[in-house]
């Protein structure tokens, strides 16, 4: 059975579109930049740990720092003077080491690739397991960038 002209270009068009869609998936956040500015939340004054973001991956880049800070029960994760290179689909996660692994705890999408923000850790999550804070490419398993913690 031939095909018509008509049914190759329809069929060439929707690879094209599939392809294209593809590409601004993927090449998109290269481009985008996010901005914002939280500060730390009332009442979280205790600084329980701090570290400094460094480079993932090669072609990633992440630098600004990190703190753990409690209110005496509950913690929060802020970055400040943070920029992270955006990518589709990047986390933050507490993790034991610098490469995000089963038992690692996500903290939720990152909310901007330039500025300061805060993720709260979970109830029931002991922070002081966790020695690392890694942004994390969930899609493609890439390291984006990672900060060391020490513990006050």
């Amino acid at each position: 059975m031939r095909l018509g002209r008509r049914t190759k270009l329809i069929g060439a068009a929707a690879v094209v579109v599939l392809v294209a869609a593809l590409a601004w998936y993927l090449a998109s956040p290269l481009f985008i930049v996010t901005r914002g500015h939280e500060t730390p939340p009332t009442g979280f004054s205790t600084i329980v740990a701090t570290g400094s973001f460094v480079d993932g991956e090669p072609g990633h880049h992440a630098e600004g720092q990190v703190s753990l800070l409690s209110d005496g029960t509950s913690y929060v994760i802020h970055f400040a003077n943070f920029s992270v290179t955006n990518g589709p689909d990047i986390d933050v996660f507490l993790a034991k080491g610098p490469r995000v692994v089963t038992g690692d705890v996500n903290l939720g999408s990152v909310k901007v690739t330039e500025g300061s923000s805060n993720y709260e850790v979970p109830v029931g999550v002991n922070p002081r397991e966790f020695a690392y804070v890694v942004i994390w490419c969930v899609p493609f398993s890439v390291q984006f960038g990672y900060a060391a913690l020490s513990f006050a």
